[in-house]
């Protein structure tokens, strides 16, 4: 089900609001996961139908950006080390490339990959 939901950047009152769909940080999210060979998003649950889990789910909720993954990490990988790096990695992406902040980025470990 499409995202409807926007976060609204008022950088600028001359030229009005800028304002970027959550698919975008959804986007971003993917693809620092997509660069890491360590981990990879939980793809066993099956492809993202109504009502059930998303792998990556960016939600908005008063102009704070919230992100969660569910993702698989390989097998003698320091969990909380590589998960807090993800945090990081995220964070930084997506103030880098749209120069907003993140509230929280919840990772689910689902399982270990062999």
């Amino acid at each position: 089900m499409a995202h409807n939901e926007y976060y609204t950047y008022k950088e600028s009152p001359i030229n009005g609001d800028i304002m970027m769909s959550v698919q975008v940080f959804d986007i971003i999210a993917k693809e620092v996961i997509n660069e890491d060979k360590d981990v990879s998003l939980d793809t066993s649950k099956g492809f993202s139908i109504n009502g059930s889990k998303r792998l990556v789910n960016a939600r908005i909720d008063d102009n704070n950006v919230t992100i969660t993954l569910h993702i698989k990490v390989k097998y003698g990988v320091k969990v909380t080390r590589k998960v807090k790096d993800l945090q990081k990695a995220i964070a930084a992406a997506v103030k880098d490339m749209c120069n907003v902040d993140v509230k929280s980025i919840d990772i689910n470990v689902e399982s270990i990959e062999f």
